[in-house]
């Protein structure tokens, strides 16, 4: 299904088709000796982050494709303005970007928009080395009219509650996973945990920083995605999401600290939360980065339900007189054995192989010291197999932006129950008038 633009975007996308967008536009062609296949010449990647940079995936592809230049241009993502951008970009057709990535919550709109190469075809045959990965991160690759595939990535992100082991032993009598694991068979008994925390420590550590932590969780357990034949679907797992949500505030087992803001990094290193929900690069890029001196102090459980959070796709431009460069990088980087078990190792990302996965998930070296020596890659390939992609929409980025603004007006008193759905609807509406909304 095709995304629609929201209202006045095709005029301004228009007005962008007489002039540049960015400076710089272009790039050198690719130069390729045939003897030597060595290759040469630069590629404009766009990306809402500097991620390609500061996890040294660019620099793994130069040692081995020196004269390749990837020209990486970041713009920020604040109020959905990467995608907007590059949507408009995409659309004049002028000084377009020759690979480009998108995240999970709009790699599905930017797949079914049409301006991804088909990577099915020859000469990709994405197909083939698909077989290796993650079934879901390749359906969200995927176009939802053809099923071909348009983006590839390099990680898969299941994702679970990682708590500390000094707050289990203290309140529990023990840190051991397998025994916290006991409490994640339901959300119910995951509230019970938070109960059984709360009353030991006298209210002062709590489940969770914040009820929307669980919102991938939720999300994850839909049966329906956002929209179904062109109208919009609000699955019974939303409308229960708002009783707990509800029942986590009300019952005092969250510290309402919103997430990305000083409170909740601040509550990784402190004894006001039992534990996170976060995905495979929370350790590295969250608890680690914000709270290094608890290394060890960690330990990770499933969550109730199977989820994923997060994630970056690649995929080429299709008009784009540098595909063969960009090829190059977007299959390096995805498939090339040696770049992902190093990465593996030296980053901890649970990299989209099911060999590598195979092989650290039995390998000494898998061993996490941060997270008290557990081998994630095993904890993370026991349940990635059950995340569901078949929920996820073009219009994800919206609908779960717009779901949760609601539901914070009404856990912070500010509209009643019964207003939650008509409001949602109507903020959904605005975005998307050829949406069937009831």
């Amino acid at each position: 299904m095709k995304h629609k633009m929201r209202k006045g975007m095709q005029i301004f996308l228009a007005g962008l088709m007489s002039f540049s967008i960015l400076t710089g536009c272009g790039s050198s062609k690719v130069t390729q000796t045939e003897e030597t296949k060595s290759y040469k010449g630069t590629i404009d990647v766009w990306s809402w982050n500097d991620e390609l940079i500061t996890s040294g995936i660019v620099e793994a592809f130069n040692k081995v494709y020196p004269d390749v230049n990837i020209n990486l241009i970041t713009i920020p993502n604040d109020n959905n303005g990467y995608t907007t951008k590059l949507e408009a970009t995409l659309f004049s057709g002028v000084c377009a970007p020759d690979v480009y990535l998108a995240e999970s919550a709009s790699v599905k709109r930017f797949c079914n928009l049409g301006y991804y190469e088909d990577l099915s075809q020859e000469p990709y045959n994405a197909e083939a080395l698909a077989e290796k990965m993650i079934p879901y991160t390749v359906d969200l690759g995927r176009d939802d009219s053809d099923h071909s595939i348009r983006a590839l990535t390099w990680q898969a992100t299941p994702g679970g509650y990682f708590y500390r082991r000094s707050l289990a032993k203290k309140y529990l009598g023990t840190d051991d996973p397998d025994e916290i694991q006991k409490y994640m068979g339901s959300m119910d008994q995951f509230l019970e945990l938070g109960e059984k925390i709360k009353e030991a420590s006298n209210g002062q550590t709590h489940l969770l920083a914040r009820y929307s932590e669980l919102a991938y969780v939720i999300l994850g357990s839909r049966s329906t995605g956002w929209v179904k034949d062109g109208k919009l679907v609000i699955d019974p797992k939303m409308m229960e999401y708002i009783d707990l949500a509800s029942e986590i505030r009300n019952r005092g087992l969250d510290i309402n600290a919103s997430q990305w803001t000083p409170q909740w990094t601040e509550a990784m290193s402190q004894d006001s939360v039992f534990g996170f929900m976060l995905p495979t690069w929370g350790v590295g890029s969250v608890l680690e980065a914000n709270a290094p001196d608890t290394k060890g102090d960690w330990g990770f459980v499933k969550a109730p339900t199977a989820y994923y959070w997060g994630g970056s796709w690649i995929g080429m431009y299709k008009e784009s007189d540098q595909k063969e460069l960009s090829w190059l990088f977007i299959k390096f980087i995805t498939t090339n054995q040696d770049f992902l078990t190093q990465y593996a190792y030296d980053r901890g990302d649970f990299v989209n192989n099911t060999d590598i996965q195979s092989q650290i998930s039995n390998d000494e070296k898998g061993k996490n010291e941060f997270v008290g020596g557990q081998n994630l890659y095993k904890a993370y390939s026991e349940l990635v197999d059950s995340i569901d992609g078949s929920t996820i929409t073009a219009y994800d980025e919206v609908c779960n932006a717009k779901w949760a603004d609601t539901l914070d007006l009404y856990i912070t008193g500010k509209i009643p129950k019964e207003q939650i759905v008509p409001q949602f609807k109507k903020l959904v509406k605005k975005e998307f008038d050829t949406l069937i909304v009831d």
